[in-house]
């Protein structure tokens, strides 16, 4: 059983087939695996806490049990990273934190759990925003991995879990687990042209994992591919293995809201619609769509914000006051002032208004198969231009502009490589997303529609060497 020295191109879908077919032993990929991280992250920026001894402890495991034909999953014996506010039995989970450096966990997570039931090789803890408070995947007190598409100019990750998509990136981890609030999940994924989905809330156990939002915290898989997104759904989410077959883009109506393109990056914009007439030209009904729900829910959250703060801080504020110069200022400052703009009269009527968009949402949508948009309204900006309060919170909530529809609508949602903006003055192509919104409990329609469109858009190439 030779590893393959190209496999870190490989999908994890492909590594677990290798492992089926006797070709591949998963103590092998799980060595080459912990090799590769410590010779491309020596410094640990991307990964923050190694489990070695674990990971070889569950691949001796994952070896026996395929030797026997006792495999528990496709994915079994696979390395997986997972973000670092998920609980890792014995291992620190800083939640970005440097206030809980010295924080160890008592238990598995319960999606960790599942992953390692279902044969999953536990590979680490990847870095992230502090107490995930941020779409653009920046951690100056704890340390961040650098955008890998951009070799010269610094660029931004996105965040929260910026250290699970730039290990998949990389090929440091061929698949990983994130958490999205309000786009933690699918801005990283977008940014580091994978794939990444944003599950329903409630329908993953969030036993075990640290806190933002516990009325909107979701969480979801980054991976390189459709296919390998869904297994790893399957597993956290303990649903049925998906058939993709049968769908047909000729059937589908599909909604593209028209206040998008208004507010998009032109070169991001230009990768977009590329990939929304290639739909087209597969027979998908595509309509540029009025939806009045979009702009009154961009006008709520622009004119009263969103719950995400005031739970943050409710949680994490006492620790943050005890020791603030440990938090980085544009997270402490963001999340306190958020927090200072809701009493508990206002919180009650903000979710009374959401309440009544996600009605209105589900009316306005009832005619189509799923409301597209880019993911991230911007490409990845230069850390550079996150130096001063003004630049890191318009940086920020531009991230933050579409994704966080979703969570606030209580929706389901994927995103998908659609495409490179044009090479320009002073930076490389960079990724760009396309993403699929639906309603609650869609998870397993976004995948296969996924399924189909992925096969038709180009495919990103990953900065791996």
């Amino acid at each position: 059983m030779t590893l393959p020295h190209d496999w870190p191109h490989f999908d994890a879908l492909a590594l677990g087939a290798l492992i089926d077919e006797g070709r591949l032993d998963p103590v092998s990929l799980t060595e080459a695996a912990i090799e590769r991280i410590s010779r491309f992250d020596p410094h640990g920026r991307i990964f923050w806490h190694g489990s070695e001894e674990r990971a070889l402890t569950e691949a001796i495991a994952a070896h026996d049990r395929a030797k026997k034909g006792l495999r528990r999953s496709p994915l079994d014996g696979v390395p997986v990273a997972w973000k670092d506010n998920i609980e890792a039995v014995g291992a620190p989970t800083t939640n970005g934190s440097r206030l809980l450096r010295h924080h160890i966990a008592k238990r598995d997570a319960v999606v960790l759990e599942r992953g390692v039931r279902a044969g999953l090789i536990t590979l680490g803890k990847t870095a992230l925003v502090e107490f995930a408070f941020s779409g653009l995947g920046i951690n100056p007190t704890m340390g961040s991995p650098d955008n890998p598409y951009d070799n010269n100019t610094p660029r931004a990750p996105g965040g929260s879990s910026c250290g699970s998509a730039v290990a998949v990136a990389r090929g440091l981890a061929p698949i990983a687990v994130g958490t999205d609030t309000a786009g933690s999940v699918r801005i990283p994924a977008a940014w580091n042209g994978l794939v990444g989905l944003k599950t329903t809330a409630g329908s993953i156990p969030l036993d075990g994992i640290h806190p933002l939002s516990p009325t909107l915290d979701t969480v979801g898989p980054l991976a390189r591919s459709i296919a390998d997104a869904a297994a790893l759904w399957v597993i956290l989410a303990r649903r049925p293995a998906l058939d993709f077959a049968g769908v047909d883009l000729a059937r589908l109506h599909f909604a593209v809201p028209n206040s998008a393109e208004i507010e998009t990056h032109p070169d991001v914009w230009a990768a977009f619609a590329i990939a929304i007439e290639q739909l087209r030209s597969a027979g998908a009904r595509i309509e540029a769509a009025t939806l009045g729900v979009i702009d009154r829910t961009h006008e709520t959250m622009d004119t009263k914000g969103t719950p995400v703060a005031a739970e943050g801080w409710a949680i994490w504020g006492e620790l943050i006051e005890s020791d603030p110069e440990k938090v980085y200022a544009g997270v402490r400052m963001r999340m306190k002032k958020g927090a200072d703009a809701y009493s508990g009269t206002a919180l009650m009527e903000i979710e009374g208004i959401f309440k009544d968009l996600r009605q209105a949402y589900a009316r306005e949508t009832a005619p189509y198969d799923a409301v597209i948009m880019p993911t991230a309204a911007e490409p990845p900006p230069p850390i550079s231009d996150l130096d001063t309060p003004e630049g890191y919170t318009a940086a920020n909530l531009g991230a933050l502009r579409f994704t966080r529809l979703a969570n606030m609508l209580g929706l389901a949602a994927l995103t998908l490589p659609c495409g490179l903006t044009a090479p320009a003055k002073g930076h490389p192509p960079l990724p760009v997303g396309l993403m699929l919104m639906g309603p609650a409990g869609s998870e397993a329609k976004l995948l296969r529609l996924g399924a189909a469109i992925e096969e038709l858009l180009p495919k990103t190439a990953l900065p791996i060497s």
